[in-house]
């Protein structure tokens, strides 16, 4: 789904149950736009009220406080609270994010991961960054750079990914799933290529803080994310579109990633199993006989 309908499909949401609650408020009568203004104790300002409704001017926090009072659903503030702010930080610009270029972007995450103590990361067909070789690291960000158009920081966006992988060594818990493609999908090739699925075969192995699974391209899965996602704790998740990246805060939003998360993580095999498919994604010189490839 596009960007902007995301977003307007959120923003409708939070409309329509604003208009439910002042047509259906505790008391059992409906207010109309001028009784709910003057309840919530801005008389004369039905015009603002109908804009909210219709989901064309978003509310402030004081709004929402205000309406579910006036509508007795003082219970509902910290839902639409939590749905406001969710749209407030759901979207934003990738050319705003990289007006400076990737580097400040990749340093930002930083911070996020620091005061994560469990992330939970969905991927298809690429290596999740906190996962990626240097060589690997810097086609991928170099192919973000060159689609996109934004300055050219490359060796300072790679130095920051890289640094992002200190907290792969600390307390912090992760859980990454790829799909088979990100085994497959030619980001580098030939040696480096190779290099970038030895160290997920490291992974596999036993680690105190970090489990790798992969979802094999035979499996029919339970749910197919058109999206990849991060989830942080169970605060938020970060969604990247091809125009946008969205932070979603709302907790119904939120435990709809991780049952999606926790379905795919069923499905996706560990250990020895995950091993044979990267070994079976390794070139020809790295084992005998050499792997059947498709043709992409």
């Amino acid at each position: 789904m596009p960007s902007h309908d995301k977003i307007a499909d959120a923003r409708k949401a939070l409309a329509d149950r604003l208009r439910e609650l002042r047509l259906h408020p505790a008391d059992g009568d409906p207010l109309t736009g001028d009784r709910l203004a003057e309840a919530m104790g801005r008389p004369g300002r039905k015009a603002r009220i109908s804009k909210i409704e219709n989901a064309a001017q978003l509310p402030t926090v004081e709004d929402l406080r205000a309406w579910a009072t006036a509508c007795g659903a003082e219970g509902e503030i910290p839902d639409l609270i939590a749905r406001v702010r969710g749209i407030d930080a759901m979207y934003t610009e990738w050319r705003r994010l990289e007006r400076t270029g990737l580097g400040e972007v990749q340093e930002a995450f930083v911070s996020l991961y620091e005061r994560t103590g469990r992330l939970r990361v969905w991927q298809h067909s690429a290596v999740p960054g906190l996962l990626q070789t240097e060589d690997y690291a810097r086609a991928h960000l170099s192919t973000i750079i060159d689609f996109r158009g934004t300055p050219d920081d490359l060796d300072r966006a790679v130095a920051a990914r890289l640094a992002q992988q200190d907290s792969l060594t600390d307390t912090r818990t992760f859980v990454c799933l790829l799909g088979e493609q990100a085994l497959r999908t030619p980001m580098v090739t030939g040696a480096a290529m190779d290099d970038q699925l030895d160290r997920l075969t490291g992974y596999t192995r036993e680690h105190s803080n970090l489990s790798l699974g992969i979802l094999p391209s035979a499996v029919r899965p339970p749910v197919m994310p058109p999206e990849n996602f991060w989830l942080y704790d169970t605060a938020e998740v970060r969604v990247d579109g091809v125009a946008a990246q969205f932070r979603i805060t709302k907790p119904d939003d939120i435990a709809v990633y991780e049952k999606a998360f926790t379905a795919l993580a069923k499905v996706c095999v560990y250990g020895e199993s995950a091993r044979e498919l990267i070994t079976g994604a390794l070139g020809p010189d790295d084992h005998a006989p050499p792997p059947a490839r498709r043709a992409w």
